[in-house]
């Protein structure tokens, strides 16, 4: 049946079939969307429309009834859900172009430098980035958006282009399924990194003759190595050794340094610099390019000196340093500035005529500087550290031609977790530090059930009885640490993480599936089942690492990058996959050239 309303004279007929009639011409979709006109006034002859239907009468149909509504569906997402996803995919999208034209211009710029190499020029190209640089200054500007964010912005992108390029991940990664039995190994631990760099500098600035063994040649301590060479140390080194000739100090007038991409190895050389007259320059990788150098420009005017950037447009290196003014004996350190640079310069203070007293100190820079100050006592120069002050005397130097390097607390700290982990005993060869940070590592392993005995040469670790049902886990507080942190409250399962919300921490449970909380207290794991799902790019070796320990509580972690854990410490995956004998593969053997033959010409 067709209905007709009263003031439609244009029904269908056999000029105007119906849209379902085979009959019906079909409508050209080229010609566009059909267009709808509003209508002005209301609709049923000017009578007021109620939106609950039925027109005037309530939303009641024909007989009066009120029509039953749909029952509300409980699964589904709610509005606001909708709408955040909504503008997650949004977001998302322009942030994948973003990604996109980023990758683009890297190469590009990269793709310039290369040319620029093969000719013998510099990488970048001065004039190009002045070009670049004002056109996109010009554009924020039209945008309206934040200059000096835009600036910031800029130097960034700029970075992409000269950092090493991250290669696509093909494969199947590198799985952590660790054999979970009780473990009898031992092993010779890592120095520490830090006191081998102090050493190395004091004996540089001495001028005396210093072996440091053993050593792990790693990027900071070779980057350091080759920086204080090329400010006139005698400096040599091999696989597991370096060593400073001496008879003769550091000259930093007109020489330029290398400082690779630490930001310690940097603060000491420039400290060191601040006790000779004169200018020099230091340099580094991408990294330190985005230092902040301006901050410390609030405290070298008290030392006589003060810091140039050779490249205006980049905040960090490559910098000129002017010094050779007078220096005060105290000075007092601005709230925001760098625990490592308040390390370097009191490990630099005793070169300074009448030494230095530095105040001001927070809780982190007095850790930082209590490594310092260790160091310093064992080179003879009594330093004396406060509550928030450190006080060094000028001197010179007394240094053992093979001074005594004590363990990493980060790395031995890993080893000593072992037995918590997997239960047995591990024998450490090494001298354990004697400061408040290796007492609270000590302190935490012991809460755990773990026996420690430290002797002069070694450390033993041994599990004892059961985990306990729960623990609260403070190694956290140091950010450092808090991968370690992470293994333990894993394997005890109803554990607290105490200390500051880690996010790389919350993206690894979010991974696992764990059951936790954030309270005020920090994070609350709960019990449960973990299943890994997927591959994971580590942001640096120490969690690389953590993870090889997360293992023993939640297997099948796998890992992308995990050879960058080798660059820090060679032998950690050799000595992992060893466990739980900890007996490693020997290290290949160099071949050695036959140099007894000799070619005879036969005439």
């Amino acid at each position: 049946m067709i209905k007709i309303r009263k003031n439609d004279s244009s029904g269908p007929s056999s000029e105007r079939p119906r849209r379902d009639d085979s009959r019906a011409p079909r409508r050209d979709d080229s010609r566009g969307p059909r267009k709808f006109e509003k209508r002005d006034g209301p609709r049923d002859g000017g009578r007021k429309f109620d939106k609950r239907g039925g027109g005037n009468r309530g939303g009641r149909d024909f007989f009066g009834n009120k029509p039953e509504r749909p029952m509300p569906d409980e699964d589904a997402p709610a509005k606001s859900d909708v709408v955040a996803g909504h503008r997650f995919n949004d977001i998302s999208d322009i942030d994948d172009q973003i990604l996109h034209l980023l990758e683009k211009r890297a190469f590009l710029i990269r793709k310039e430098g290369a040319w620029r190499k093969s000719r013998q020029k510099s990488l970048v190209d001065p004039k190009l980035e002045k070009l670049l640089r004002g056109s996109f200054d010009r554009k924020a500007g039209e945008l309206s958006l934040d200059a000096k964010l835009a600036k910031q912005l800029f130097t960034i992108l700029n970075q992409f282009s000269l950092a090493d390029v991250r290669k696509k991940f093909e494969g199947e990664g590198y799985k952590l399924a660790p054999r979970v039995d009780r473990i009898k190994a031992g092993i010779a631990g890592p120095r520490s990194f830090r006191f081998t760099r102090m050493m190395l500098a004091m004996a540089a600035s001495a001028g005396a003759k210093t072996t440091l063994s053993p050593v792990t040649m790693n990027a900071p301590n070779k980057d350091l190595a080759k920086a204080l060479k090329q400010v006139g140390a005698p400096i040599t080194w091999d696989e597991d050794w370096i060593k400073n000739e001496g008879g003769k100090t550091l000259e930093f007038e007109g020489n330029m340094a290398f400082v690779g991409e630490d930001p310690f190895n940097f603060y000491m050389l420039l400290c060191l610099a601040l006790g000779h007259a004169g200018r020099c320059k230091f340099t580094g990788k991408p990294a330190l390019q985005l230092l902040d150098v301006a901050s410390l420009n609030k405290i070298l005017p008290s030392l006589g000196a003060r810091l140039v950037p050779m490249n205006p447009n980049n905040p960090g290196l490559p910098v000129r340093l002017e010094c050779g003014g007078f220096m005060d004996e105290a000075i007092t350190l601005p709230g925001n500035v760098d625990p490592e640079f308040a390390a370097a310069l009191t490990l630099a203070a005793w070169s300074f005529p009448g030494g230095l007293t530095i105040k001001g100190l927070n809780s982190e820079a007095r850790d930082r500087v209590a490594e310092a100050v260790e160091v310093l006592n064992v080179c003879g120069i009594q330093a004396v550290l406060k509550k928030d002050s450190v006080t060094v005397p000028d001197g010179a130097p007394t240094i053992d031609a093979s001074p005594l390097l004590p363990l990493s607390v980060k790395l031995n700290s890993m080893l000593l977790a072992l037995p918590i982990l997997s239960g047995g005993s591990i024998n450490i060869e090494g001298a354990w530090p004697k400061n408040d940070h290796a007492d609270k590592v000590l302190k935490q392993l012991g809460n755990l059930g773990l026996k420690v005995t430290v002797a002069t040469e070694n450390v033993v670790a041994t599990m004892e009885g059961p985990l306990p049902d729960n623990a609260e886990i403070t190694l956290g507080e140091d950010a450092e640490l808090m991968p370690l942190a992470l293994a333990l409250a894993l394997k005890v399962g109803n554990a607290t993480l105490v200390g500051a919300e880690n996010p790389t921490a919350l993206e690894l449970l979010d991974r696992m599936g764990a059951s936790y909380e954030i309270t005020d207290s920090g994070i609350e794991l709960k019990p449960g089942k973990h299943v890994w799902d997927g591959t994971w790019f580590s942001p640096e070796p120490i969690w690389s690492m953590g993870c090889a320990l997360a293992a023993y509580a939640v297997p099948g972690i796998v890992l992308e990058n995990h050879g960058e854990v080798t660059a820090t410490w060679p032998e950690f995956w050799n000595f992992y996959n060893s466990l739980p004998t900890g007996i490693m593969k020997p290290k290949p053997v160099r071949e050695t050239k036959d140099d007894t033959r000799r070619r005879i010409k036969i005439r």
